[in-house]
């Protein structure tokens, strides 16, 4: 099991340096700073997203709606922004807190239920895709003032905006679950929920907390995503969940909980991110890509079993 471990913590790295040099060598463009400078730019929702769903899954849960809130939000702040005339930053605030509220929901329904997280959250990303459509009429929203572009396309210095943001965000969630008690209890319930609640822990609260903290960053993501596409769709966030499980799984993150670093999961973020990148850059049709993509995880999926095994 140790030999496993070491072999997905190294494997990890080194994958990534081996996909860099891969594509390196097929278009000459790819190590070029402005590209990689766009890889991080492209993935810094996506990892933004998989930072919070991290502190799910280290609980042994999963939100399979994390893409429709990235969609609800946007479409949310989109409608108070335009159709009402509020103030961009008064619009972010509440399309966040509706964002907020579903997360919240997903948590008491996880906690004060038998329902399996699985399914649970299966259920609201359907309502909540369907909540999508029903606030635009499945119509894109735009027409945004200028300024709010900002956050999805501005730069401070040679820097994106969006790339310090998810710096930010990587920071705040490694010093969260490495150097603080709510940290070191998700890792407990996730390893042996019963011993953790009879050693004295909250483990309903934790797990509560834990889908919340996952809405606050997908929240992020999600405003970083309507400002970088300049419009409200009510297919933006559709699908993201798959990319956010196989950057985490790729990462080391277990699916039955209690292990995972956030540094292995930024490294599983930017290989999709480099994948993506590199395979556009060799002319790889969309469909193909989907299926190297899932090829990606299902290998995370069995390396990560046989780890557990």
């Amino acid at each position: 099991m140790k030999i496993l471990k070491k072999i997905q913590t190294l494997g990890i790295y080194l994958a990534l340096i081996f996909l860099v040099i891969l594509f390196a060598f097929s278009n000459k463009a790819f190590l070029t700073p402005g590209n990689f400078i766009n890889i991080l730019r492209q993935t810094s929702s996506l990892g933004i997203m998989a930072i919070g769903m991290t502190f799910v899954m280290l609980t042994g849960g999963v939100d399979l709606s994390v893409g429709t809130q990235v969609s609800i939000v946007g479409i949310s702040t989109a409608y108070f922004m335009i159709n009402t005339g509020m103030n961009p930053v008064l619009s972010a605030v509440l399309g966040f807190l509706v964002g907020f509220t579903i997360s919240l929901v997903n948590g008491i329904i996880v906690t004060k239920t038998r329902i399996p997280p699985m399914i649970a959250t299966l259920g609201m990303m359907q309502i909540v895709r369907g909540l999508s459509y029903t606030i635009c009429n499945g119509l894109p929203i735009f027409g945004f003032p200028k300024s709010f572009a900002f956050i999805g396309q501005g730069s401070i210095g040679i820097i994106p905006f969006p790339i310090i943001l998810f710096l930010i965000c990587t920071i705040i969630g490694s010093l969260v679950l490495n150097k603080t008690v709510f940290g070191r209890e998700l890792y407990a319930i996730g390893s042996n929920p019963e011993a953790t609640r009879l050693s004295g822990v909250n483990v309903k609260r934790g797990t509560l907390l834990a889908y919340i903290t996952c809405g606050i960053f997908t929240g992020i993501a999600a405003i970083i995503t309507l400002s970088r596409i300049n419009a409200g769709q009510p297919t933006s966030g559709i699908g993201q969940e798959m990319n956010v499980l196989t950057s985490i799984t790729l990462g080391g993150v277990s699916f039955t909980g209690g292990e995972g670093k956030i540094s292995g999961v930024i490294a599983g973020v930017l290989i999709l991110g480099v994948l993506s990148n590199g395979m556009v850059m060799a002319g790889l049709g969309e469909y193909l890509q989907l299926i190297l993509k899932g090829l990606v995880l299902l290998f995370a999926l069995w390396l990560g079993g046989l780890k557990e095994k």
